[in-house]
């Protein structure tokens, strides 16, 4: 594996990652040095045409004048020789960039080389094929000759305007060199595309179309992937670097609410990397009870893991609390990530899913002990064809029969145990050994298990973290430098976070009702939009396709018997408290998930009570869950600005920092 050094050859002129004066040398001097333009355009509002006589304060001056003019017309113009005296400057000549004449003694195309050259064997050495080049020389003697006048500056001793070559045309002239340049404004353009995974050529066609013609752009499609080449070309000797302090920035700018560790091996090489803001800590701080953690996502140039913390907020919507690249899947490596997000979250969350890493397995429950450690349900079911037979599973219903008890939420562990063992009986499997391992496991992977564990149903699969990891893949690509990821994962976090505000701003509108019940309107004014239309699903069967079976009311306690069509006339145990309402199903749905089931709704109907009573209301299911539950202040808002803003402007001014001339 590649890795990414943060002292990559003896030239590198750092010596430790933290070396601050190293880092502010390299951020102000050299990549200025790098990317700033050439030389300055002639901005006169219409170029002239020099003549004899004619004055300039400085050779810059009068090669500027001279280029406009050049450019305007449809030639080229460059720097020639020169003659000194005392170390002044007293003539300087400027000549077309046709002058001269073309060197073809080393040239050789490919249709020079014989046929027989080409199959050489290798104890003589393959032809060299040289690049096919093109010369533009044509001995034009076009120039203009500078004499040094004392107190004056620089004056035009001779100018020949004659050339023996045609001009560039309307249509051609934006290819001229003196007519293309990556200005400060198409820098910055190409960088914000390359944020969103846009590629330079991309970004250039783009660029055409809000321009109206490519010569409108002002520079080539070539001068785009020029730029973008020579800025990978630079991050890769100071990578590490550069990502260390783009978090050492935003820690200072964001009054230390962006955490950050990193660690480097004996050889100065990041091995691995954890960060969380302020946001992404106070989202944990509410929906933190569940976490889905996968470390199969590789990308960047070093092959480096990509672990997101990822959980469920308030709409049903997947939501990144942090963030790690590890460089090897591994103990150690999950040791450390998980206590750096453990030190940063303060509590552990309640149920934590991964796939079946052993590493993973080792690991959890040593750094979160009170934490139920869940395997993907999917992951093991992927497993059955291999372990069993593709054609077995794919031509018996084998596999149908046996998700009706593995899938099933609603079934307690015995019914679960006893629907297993009879699928296994009728095809003659009980003695498999790879099914008795997972039966031996079912506690860590069947919802029968998880049916009365706080938000145990909230997560069976990973799949949050393989849609996340999808949703990653649209900004980022594998050959991304550290530098380059890290600004893609700030454009993917930036999207996630607007379509959570977006969201949050819907849930200011009513929506429509199916029933006529008040508890129904009472669902809709404290639920969000995505969670009231699963409530409502729960009223409305709890409207028509309940019935009551048995009623008792004993010790205050209203003990309702309901049957439920939906579940094969089940019948589920409803036990309502008339003193302080509170209540508990047997489908255990409320803990399961944190919203009142149909039985509930039916059994609080039965007893006249038209609100949702407040112990049922979870937290973390309600509007503006964040900016009212959370514990943790918002230091940004506090100091006069949102959060957002602050982050937008802070990675602005960072990565312009590194990035602009």
């Amino acid at each position: 594996m590649d890795s990414c050094s943060v002292n990559d050859d003896d030239t590198n002129k750092f010596t430790n990652v933290a070396d601050d004066a190293c880092c502010e040398m390299i951020f102000e001097n050299e990549i200025e040095q790098l990317f700033v333009g050439g030389d300055e355009f002639w901005t006169g509002d219409s170029p002239t045409k020099p003549y004899v006589g004619q004055v300039f304060a400085s050779i810059d001056a009068a090669f500027s004048c001279y280029k406009g003019y050049s450019s305007f017309s449809g030639f080229q113009v460059r720097r020639s020789t020169q003659k000194t005296r005392r170390g002044l400057i007293v003539s300087k000549y400027f000549v077309c960039s046709k002058a001269g004449s073309a060197d073809n003694s080393s040239s050789r195309d490919d249709d020079d080389i014989e046929p027989e050259a080409s199959r050489i064997s290798d104890t003589v050495g393959p032809v060299k094929k040289k690049r096919r080049t093109v010369s533009g020389k044509c001995e034009c003697s076009a120039k203009l000759v500078l004499k040094n006048v004392a107190l004056k500056g620089y004056v035009v001793s001779h100018f020949e305007d004659n050339h023996n070559h045609p001009f560039a045309n309307d249509s051609e002239k934006h290819f001229l060199r003196g007519n293309r340049c990556m200005t400060a404004v198409l820098r910055n353009f190409a960088f914000n595309a390359a944020s969103s995974n846009t590629g330079p050529v991309r970004a250039f066609n783009f660029l055409k179309s809000l321009t109206g013609s490519y010569a409108a752009v002002g520079a080539t499609a070539v001068d785009f992937k020029n730029w973008m080449r020579d800025i990978k070309v630079f991050i890769g000797n100071h990578d590490a670097d550069m990502i260390l302090q783009k978090f050492k920035d935003k820690k200072e700018t964001s009054d230390n609410t962006f955490f950050y560790e990193y660690e480097t091996d004996s050889n100065g090489h990041l091995t691995r990397i954890f960060w969380a803001d302020l946001e992404g800590q106070r989202s944990y701080d509410v929906f933190g009870d569940v976490v889905s953690f996968d470390a199969t996502y590789r990308t960047n140039k070093y092959s480096m893991v990509f672990v997101p913390f990822i959980g469920v907020d308030n709409h049903w919507k997947s939501v990144t609390f942090a963030a790690a690249l590890l460089d090897k899947e591994d103990i150690e490596n999950f040791t450390w990530v998980f206590k750096m997000f453990l030190k940063i979250m303060k509590h552990p969350p309640k149920c934590i899913i991964t796939d079946q890493c052993a590493a993973m397995k080792a690991v959890i429950p040593k750094i979160f002990p009170d934490s139920m450690h869940r395997l993907c349900m999917w992951h093991i079911l992927q497993k059955f064809p291999s372990k069993l037979g593709v054609v077995f599973c794919a031509e018996s219903l084998f596999m149908e029969k046996l998700n009706k008890f593995v899938w099933n939420s609603s079934l307690v562990p015995e019914e679960f145990e006893q629907g297993w063992h009879s699928v296994l009986e009728e095809y003659n499997l009980s003695d498999h050994s790879w099914l008795k391992e997972m039966f031996e496991l079912r506690h860590f992977w069947i919802p029968a298990y998880f049916m009365d564990k706080s938000m145990g149903g909230l997560l069976r699969t990973t799949s949050r973290s393989e849609s996340s990891n999808f949703y990653f893949n649209h900004f980022v690509q594998k050959g991304d430098t550290l530098s380059e990821f890290y600004m893609c994962y700030e454009s993917a976090i930036a999207k996630q976070r607007n379509s959570y505000y977006e969201l949050r701003n819907g849930d200011s509108k009513f929506p429509k009702m199916v029933t006529e019940m008040e508890i129904e309107k009472d669902a809709a004014s404290h639920y969000t939009r995505s969670i009231y239309y699963k409530v409502r699903k729960e009223i409305k069967a709890a409207c028509y396709h309940m019935s009551l079976d048995n009623l008792v009311t004993a010790d205050n306690v209203k003990k309702c018997m309901i049957r439920d069509k939906h579940v094969k006339d089940k019948v589920f145990q409803v036990d309502l408290s008339l003193s302080s309402n509170d209540i508990s199903c047997s489908c255990h749905l409320l803990t399961r998930v944190g919203y009142p089931c149909r039985h509930i709704f039916y059994c609080l109907s039965l007893s006249s009570i038209e609100q949702i009573p407040q112990q049922l209301l979870s937290k973390r299911w309600m509007k503006n869950a964040v900016e009212t539950y959370s514990t943790i202040d918002l230091v940004a808002e506090s100091n006069g600005s949102s959060d957002e803003d602050k982050r937008k402007s802070t990675s602005k001014e960072v990565w312009f920092k590194v990035f602009e001339s």
